[in-house]
């Protein structure tokens, strides 16, 4: 089972979240909020695989929150969360997904997946 880490708040803003893969491969889930005049909703959230110790990271998921593909796929990633809950943020949604991924491979198809099914 993935093992999910805090949520916390980086110096502009914005949240993050380490999660580690049952393949013991480190993700992080980022929400730039897009500074002082972003929402909760709004602004960018990203998905990066870390390298080389943490100091460099490969982004798997990037999706622009403020586009209409941005609200489709936080719909989906969303949908069945209750308001007001933690699942139904965008850090906290996208968490849960990537928590259900066991390896970076399975973690792209279902990114890709995701980024598809907001085009149709």
């Amino acid at each position: 089972m993935p093992k999910v880490g805090q949520f916390l708040t980086d110096q502009q803003g914005g949240l993050h979240c380490q999660i580690v893969l049952e393949s013991g491969q480190k993700v992080f889930v980022y929400h730039d909020k897009g500074g002082t005049t972003g929402g909760s909703q709004h602004g960018l959230l990203t998905i990066e695989l870390s390298r080389f110790m943490g100091f460099a990271s490969d982004r798997i998921f990037a999706c622009n929150l403020d586009s209409p593909a941005g609200h489709a796929i936080l719909a989906t990633l969303t949908d069945g969360s209750e308001p007001g809950s933690l699942a139904s943020t965008p850090l906290g949604a996208a968490v849960a997904f990537v928590t259900t991924a066991t390896t970076v491979a399975d973690l792209r198809t279902k990114c890709a997946a995701l980024m598809l099914s907001a085009r149709l």
